[in-house]
């Protein structure tokens, strides 16, 4: 009776900082929902793709910070590459590490090319060939206070498509939370990309919360995941629920698979079955952690990505 009350006035104290928080992230933004920047929803880490896309709950070691900035942790660089479709590709480098006078942080950047385009006048006259390509720059802070991790990341966001580029700045907060008695349930809570434009052409920003929890049963090699996504408004990208199991062989090798239910709705061919899955395998060899996940978006579209984090720490 003691440990539920303590639990109740614990979870009251943080929704309480939550909910205050996301009225001062609503002031910073007057924007809402994507149009041109889907690249900052479309993430390029092996792992997490492989538990459905957007899994902000099942830690692990993952140093994937631009997704959940309370994944920022030990000294550890990650690199990812995401061949998504056709000539689109996504990747990106991580680093996290902690300082004594700073406390844990990390930086990363991410490229995304959207490949190689023919440009025509109104004419039809050939203008030459154009690269529609985007990039983030992300400093992310992360922060301990008993059972609770709260993680904050400022980004810089360029994105230049044909005759129209956006830059700005976004701001993300991320909370894990792990019941002091129960720790095989993680619980996290994600508010991503509030911000604002530099350019004086507007477009809207994939402003968006994020709801995640993780639970192992004790006695099962399984670990189930779930996310909820809410943009702020429903114009362009609508509510999405992912899904994830990680099947757990030993401490060296998992199997992961995945469900998205948005890349199931989004990515519909006539006489398709199998879409939104995802599936990869999760292998841990001393200091190195390889991840490989595939997507299979419908039955002429797959996706493949590989990530590779290096524990810069010695045990």
């Amino acid at each position: 009776m003691i440990f539920i009350n303590y639990l109740y006035d614990k979870l009251i104290y943080i929704f309480q900082r939550i909910f205050l928080l996301i009225l001062i992230l609503s002031s910073l933004s007057a924007y809402s929902q994507e149009q041109n920047l889907r690249f900052l929803e479309i993430h390029d880490d092996a792992r997490i793709n492989a538990l459905g896309g957007n899994n902000i709950s099942s830690y692990n070691n993952n140093p994937y910070f631009f997704l959940n900035p309370s994944f920022v942790g030990e000294k550890k660089i990650s690199i990812n590459y995401l061949k998504y479709i056709l000539d689109i590709n996504s990747s990106s480098i991580l680093y996290s590490d902690s300082i004594k006078y700073i406390g844990k942080f990390g930086v990363g950047i991410k490229y995304f090319s959207h490949g190689k385009f023919r440009g025509f006048d109104n004419q039809g006259n050939y203008t030459g060939d154009f690269f529609p390509k985007e990039y983030l720059i992300n400093f992310g802070k992360s922060y301990r206070v008993s059972n609770i991790t709260i993680g904050t990341n400022i980004k810089f966001f360029n994105s230049k498509l044909y005759d129209e580029s956006y830059s700005g700045f976004l701001v993300d907060v991320g909370m894990i939370y792990i019941p002091e008695k129960i720790n095989n349930l993680t619980l996290a809570l994600v508010l991503s990309n509030y911000g604002f434009l530099l350019t004086n052409n507007h477009t809207d920003l994939p402003s968006n919360i994020k709801i995640g929890l993780t639970f192992k049963p004790e006695y099962m090699p399984l670990r189930f995941s779930f996310t909820f996504y809410q943009p702020q408004k429903n114009n362009f990208i609508s509510q999405n629920i992912s899904l994830g199991i990680e099947v757990l062989f030993s401490k060296y090798f998992n199997i992961l698979v995945g469900y998205n239910h948005r890349n199931n709705k989004s990515f519909k061919l006539n006489n398709d079955k199998l879409r939104g899955l995802s599936y990869g395998l999760e292998l841990t060899l001393k200091r190195i952690n390889l991840n490989y996940s595939r997507l299979i978006l419908n039955s002429i579209s797959n996706s493949n990505n590989i990530s590779i984090n290096y524990n810069l720490k010695k045990n």
